[in-house]
């Protein structure tokens, strides 16, 4: 399958830059509020300072006294980045999103409507452009090929041929394959720096050191990636907003305007039930404060919704004056009737609920099962699978 990788190095810088233009040229710092409090990103230059995203922000504070640190606005990366991808549908339909900044398309089949791969790496970079992004394109044969053309070059469109995809990745270091810190240092204990070196072994020696996991990364290393695209489908929401005259910061205000956010979110919901509930704020400061709530089940009733908005902004109540707020239902699904059990007999209802709940939660089932696929393979890690539960 060709794919195309999207690379944006900075997103977060970039997506501040996008918000406030008078930043550009200023030495910055996005420091993570909470503990253990590290650099999120940073500007691009800084580098040469020894700022590196990932390293304590006490420490890069130090490397030089005129940098500014904003405090993070995770909910506005998210709108950003999702509005991006939403964008990107205008070239395939199959997006699948890696993480801000970072994204993979479906580009099989589309050389005959742009004329060349190159053609269609270009369009994608005009799309984002247009959104203040200026990105990387990798196009190759699998996502990891693809995304390590993207990170070599970080501002072009790279294609790589069919077949040469291993001769490219043989002099990149073993940083690029996706997999654990401590498993990529236990490669660089070995003496195996560069993709190359991995690519010269033979299968069975990396599954004997690595188990079941020495079989990607032996295909990985010789440019050789089969995992599908996990293509992001639309999610079917109800959002409302309300804006005030002036900045807002007394709790019952607060309530009020809920209240009549979720009796007009109501009128939308024809019979179906939320299964998470997002309210949002945005601050006098230019920040946005959010609250997600995961519902244990799909909820219609105006009344209870009211009850779990009230609830969030009485425990947690945005951190400074408001100006607007707004709500979000999300996971909308048809209400379902139940049927009480008679006495104490356990029904399955509950563990598939539970189930589809952790789902809504994390976007994916933390939850797997077991499935017998190869009983008679002498390496214990092939001989079953897990896949994941959906309820």
């Amino acid at each position: 399958m060709r794919i195309a990788a999207v690379y944006l190095s900075h997103f977060v810088y970039l997506a501040e830059l996008r918000r406030r233009p008078d930043l550009e040229g200023v030495d910055l710092i996005v420091g993570d509020g909470e503990p253990p409090r590290r650099v999120l990103d940073c500007s691009p230059w800084l580098a040469e300072l020894g700022v590196f995203r990932g390293m304590p922000l006490r420490q890069a504070l130090g490397r030089s006294p005129g940098l500014l640190c904003l405090a993070p606005d995770f909910p506005f990366y998210e709108d950003t980045w999702e509005s991006a991808l939403d964008a990107l549908w205008q070239i395939s339909p199959e997006v699948e999103d890696g993480g801000p900044g970072e994204c993979y398309l479906n580009v099989g089949g589309l050389v005959p409507h742009y004329g060349s791969e190159n053609l269609i790496g270009e369009a994608i970079r005009r799309i984002l452009a247009e959104r203040s992004f200026d990105p990387a394109v990798g196009i190759a044969e699998g996502k990891f090929p693809a995304r390590a053309a993207a990170v070599v070059r970080l501002d072009d469109v790279v294609v790589l041929p069919r077949d040469q995809e291993a001769r490219f990745l043989a002099t990149l270091g073993v940083e690029l394959l996706p997999l654990e810190p401590s498993l990529l240092d236990r490669l660089h204990l070995l003496g195996l720096d560069q993709i190359g070196d991995l690519a010269g072994f033979p299968l069975s020696s990396l599954l004997s050191q690595f188990g079941s996991g020495g079989r990607l990364i032996w295909e990985l290393a010789n440019g050789v990636d089969n995992r599908p695209l996990l293509s992001r489908q639309p999610l079917p929401s109800l959002d409302e907003w309300l804006s005030f005259e002036g900045p807002v910061s007394t709790i019952e205000v607060l309530i009020a305007a809920a209240k009549q956010l979720v009796s007009r979110l109501s009128l939308g919901l024809n019979g179906r039930g939320a299964r998470q509930l997002t309210i949002r704020a945005g601050l006098s400061n230019g920040r946005t404060w959010e609250r997600r709530i995961v519902l244990r089940e799909a909820i219609a009733d105006v009344e209870r919704l009211y009850f779990v908005t009230k609830t969030a902004l009485v425990e947690t109540p945005p951190a400074g004056a408001v100006l607007n707020l707004g709500l979000r239902l999300a996971y909308l699904v048809g209400e379902t009737g139940r049927q009480l059990n008679l006495g104490d007999k356990r029904n399955t209802e509950v563990l598939s609920e539970s189930l589809r709940q952790l789902k809504a939660r994390y976007g994916y089932s933390p939850i797997s099962h077991c499935v017998e696929v190869e009983p008679w393979s002498v390496i214990p890690e092939d001989r079953y699978v897990l896949i994941e539960s959906d309820g």
